[in-house]
């Protein structure tokens, strides 16, 4: 059935663009509209070490090559059984169609719109400087250039594609949810 089915907004860029807090601005405006929905950090869906492989993961699910596709399946088991069909999700997510295979294996039977955010270098580096501290900093903010970069160059069919560069993350919600159809005409919020 059509009603049955998994709705995902998937909230990529590179590391220090926005997406949790977008997340988090998209999650306000679903909740003051009442449409009920679950929000996961794929970031969390593996930190742990050591990393299993491929054969301690065979003995929880045969087949499973990555623990993030475990631990989605078993979250989402629980959202679904209370009764949710919205799903939003971020993460860096720089090789879509890998990424699409791993959730699509843990929830089947979604349906997944990919919302790439990008900004400008200089904004890029300005937000990481307000985030990143400590011996890891420069390394990160090497990291996300080189994943900004490499995202610039992927083909976006089918992807939402949005600037954030002088965004507020409530503008940017507004925009997605209305492109994303996730709110009917007329029922969004006042901004």
């Amino acid at each position: 059935m059509a009603d049955d089915r998994v709705e995902i907004l998937l909230i990529t860029g590179p590391a220090g663009i926005g997406k949790s807090t977008l997340c988090w601005a998209i999650g306000d405006l679903l909740a003051a509209s009442g449409i009920p929905h679950a929000a996961i950090e794929t970031d969390e869906l593996d930190r742990v070490f050591p990393k299993p492989g491929a054969e301690d993961l065979a003995v929880l699910a045969p087949g499973a090559r990555d623990v993030s596709q475990l631990n989605l399946a078993a979250l989402w088991s629980i959202y679904r059984a209370l009764g949710h069909r919205r799903l939003l999700m971020s993460g860096v997510m720089a090789h879509a169609a890998f990424d699409k295979r791993w959730i699509l294996a843990a929830i089947p039977d979604a349906l997944i719109t990919i919302v790439r955010l990008r900004a400008a270098d200089e904004t890029l580096l300005a937000r990481l400087d307000r985030r990143e501290h400590g011996a890891g900093r420069d390394a990160q903010i090497e990291r996300s250039l080189r994943q900004s970069q490499r995202m610039r160059q992927e083909a976006g069919d089918g992807f939402i594609i949005v600037d954030t560069d002088g965004r507020a993350p409530a503008e940017l919600a507004r925009s997605i949810i209305a492109e994303s159809g996730w709110l009917e005409a007329g029922s969004a919020p006042a901004p």
